[in-house]
């Protein structure tokens, strides 16, 4: 069941959002992006059979349908990007902070002098 945010929600909007939702589920689910394609494709062709529906209640059925798929295969463990917090890479090499380095030319002018020994 969607959550209550997601349903009132413009029927535009949710549709999209549950198609988007979904590619990043095929993601998820594919360890190469060649197996990912077919999938992709899949998941397009089903949006697009379903565009010209008019009837509402077989189109509020169809989406509560697909939200209902989406959660029950989400996977367990998603992708994150290396560098996002969660990811794989995340702070093993941080920047560093840019320091800026002034020199003390007094304490330079005393070394060169010899008084330093």
């Amino acid at each position: 069941m969607a959550s209550e945010i997601v349903l009132a929600l413009p029927h535009k909007l949710r549709v999209m959002r549950m198609y988007r939702t979904g590619l990043k589920e095929l993601i998820n689910w594919s360890s190469h992006r060649h197996e990912w394609y077919p999938r992709a494709y899949a998941l397009r062709q089903e949006f697009e059979d379903n565009r010209n529906l008019t009837d509402r209640e077989d189109i509020r059925k169809k989406v509560e349908h697909g939200e209902e798929l989406l959660a029950r295969f989400r996977y367990w463990e998603p992708v994150i990007k290396p560098e996002f917090i969660g990811g794989t890479a995340y702070s093993i090499n941080p920047s560093q902070p840019k320091l800026k380095f002034i020199p003390n030319f007094d304490y330079l002018d005393e070394y060169k002098k010899g008084d330093h020994l």
